[in-house]
């Protein structure tokens, strides 16, 4: 199991995601205030927290759990390249949220580097789902040998 590639570029995305939901991600700047933007609240200067971005937590770990369930199915190989693309398409809706969020707050968002994280991790799921369709490929390919 830890041996394929795949397995540890899941591992390596759920060390990613998880690393990003407890970090800051940024800033949101308004006319009179900078905000702190975190994946579970916004800390104002007065130090007060507002939980307005649970959604972007909520993301991250279904996310990181999904890539870590998807490291423990290594025997079902079509469900497993289907759950790499669903963890690519939940990374892909954490950053609509981001992106939604100024909007709805009121305010311009300026990123710190734990926000490329993600990005990473639907790099690292791509390659490994690639990695998963390559083994499926094989095994098929033997059995039409027998």
């Amino acid at each position: 199991m830890i041996q394929r590639k795949q397995t540890l570029f899941l591992l390596i995305a759920f060390v990613l995601t998880i690393v990003c939901s407890c970090c800051q991600i940024g800033s949101l700047v308004s006319d009179m205030s900078v905000v702190s933007l975190y994946n579970l609240w916004l800390v104002d200067e007065m130090g007060q927290h507002s939980f307005s971005t649970w959604p972007l937590l909520a993301v991250l770990i279904l996310a990181s759990l999904l890539s870590l369930v998807t490291i423990f199915l290594y025997h079902k190989r079509k469900l497993q390249a289907r759950l790499c693309l669903l963890h690519m398409l939940l990374l892909v809706l954490w950053y609509v949220v981001l992106a939604v969020l100024p909007q709805s707050l009121g305010g311009s968002l300026v990123l710190e580097w734990p926000a490329v994280l993600p990005a990473v991790a639907i790099i690292l799921s791509f390659m490994a789902r690639k990695g998963v369709l390559a083994d499926e490929k094989l095994v098929r390919s033997l059995d039409r040998i027998r």
